[in-house]
């Protein structure tokens, strides 16, 4: 079994951009075994994207490589790193993608990807994803040291974290919507380390809305009415039953949220 790539990008399937991807880094690293996380990121949307991989990277073996490209600044100055940490190796623009990475994993090292004899010979100026991520993975795939790649840097990424209910010393947390889910599920940023914490909420306001009802699990809930429980990556969720909660409230990703508490 060969090293493994996973890919997460706003490309969609309708065009052939992401099978010239694959392409791409099976010619160079043909016992690469490659992973699809999603390409169905919404065009440009850099805060899905970077939700998105960090709910999915840490349930990959070992020495996955991570490509990730929604890169509204693509053929600008903007840097692409290359991150090594302690168990992965995460390949992103410096955009903002990496910000949760960069919180809750341990990075040891931060190049810019600089040396051009691992790019593709023809570089264009609308594609990086085929001409420089994509063979830049295969030939660490391959064990080409990383600093071949490129220098060290220090990314204009900052780290974010999530805001943890169990540490808030008021009766109010203020948070933001991160990520709605295929199903219409609002996913924000308060992070419930322990289920028995959403016993503490009191209500949650999210436009003029109050929603006073918690739950374990979707199917507990008997009525059509908007509800919170603790989500599957332990952030505080909105859903309704069988519905689509983010159309019913014509909510969006940033929108902002209060947390009351009891």
């Amino acid at each position: 079994m060969g090293k493994i790539i996973a890919l997460l990008t706003d490309f969609g399937l309708k065009d052939g951009y992401i099978a010239v991807m694959k392409g791409v880094i099976k010619s160079i690293a043909p016992n690469t075994d490659i992973i699809d996380i999603t390409h169905d990121i919404s065009p440009q949307n850099i805060d899905e994207a970077a939700y998105v991989l960090w709910t999915s990277y840490k349930y990959f073996p070992k020495s996955t490589i991570f490509v990730t490209v929604v890169d509204p600044g693509v053929g600008s100055n903007r840097k692409i790193l290359m991150v090594k940490t302690k168990n992965y190796i995460f390949l992103a623009p410096d955009n903002g993608i990496l910000k949760y990475i960069f919180a809750y994993q341990e990075v040891l090292k931060i190049y810019n990807l600089e040396n051009k004899e691992y790019f593709l010979k023809n570089i264009s100026n609308t594609f990086h994803g085929r001409d420089i991520f994509s063979p830049v993975a295969a030939y660490i795939s391959k064990g080409i040291p990383l600093k071949n790649f490129g220098t060290e840097t220090t990314p204009l990424t900052r780290p974010e974290y999530f805001l943890s209910l169990a540490s808030v010393k008021n009766k109010s947390i203020n948070g933001k919507i991160l990520y709605i889910d295929r199903f219409g599920n609002i996913i924000t940023n308060i992070l419930i380390e322990n289920n028995k914490y959403i016993d503490d909420i009191q209500y949650i306001e999210i436009g003029k809305t109050h929603v006073n009802h918690f739950y374990k699990y979707y199917s507990e809930a008997r009525n059509s009415k908007i509800f919170g429980l603790v989500g599957s990556s332990n952030l505080l969720e909105l859903a309704m039953r069988n519905q689509n909660a983010a159309k019913i409230y014509k909510v969006k990703i940033g929108t902002k949220i209060k947390v009351v508490l009891r």
